[in-house]
This record gives C-alpha cells, sequence and structure tokens, in this order.
C-alpha cells in the first residue's frame, strides 16, 4: 500500500499505482476513483487498457453517505 503525502496531487502516486497493478494483474480492466483524481489518472488508464471510472459523491446529501462502489473494494482488500 503507498501513502503519498498531503502535498502532493493523487495523480502522481495513482498512476504508480496503476503500473504497478497492471504489472501484477496483467487481466484487470476496470477501476474506480474518487473525484480527487483527474484526467492524467483516466488517460494513463486507458493507455493501460484500464478503463478509469470516477466516482461523485452525492452532492445534495449532507454528511456521511456511501459512495457508489467504495465499500466493495474495502471489503475485498480488508
Amino acid at each position: 500500500m503507498t501513502v503519498p503525502g498531503a502535498s502532493l496531487s493523487e495523480n502522481a502516486p495513482g498512476i504508480q499505482l496503476l503500473d504497478q497493478t497492471k504489472k501484477t494483474y496483467p487481466s484487470i480492466s476496470k477501476s474506480w476513483v474518487d473525484t480527487g483524481f483527474k484526467n492524467a489518472m483516466v488517460e494513463h488508464g486507458a493507455n493501460l487498457g484500464i478503463d478509469i471510472e470516477v466516482v461523485h459523491r452525492k452532492s445534495d446529501v449532507p454528511g456521511f453517505h456511501v459512495v457508489k462502489r467504495w465499500l466493495v473494494v474495502e471489503r475485498s482488500l480488508g
């Protein structure tokens, strides 16, 4: 697991993580990311053959709420 410093954009470590993941799991074809990731991450994923889907929070719901697909990943890797 990689934990970047708060001063870094999520894109740089995210792109590095995509490279490592594709190398370890060559058949990966889909990934979900939050809105902190920008077009560079989506484009890099496309170059690797990985469909990157940005999952948006519901802006009309105040406070905590479950974000689509988020807990599936955390349960799988937890």
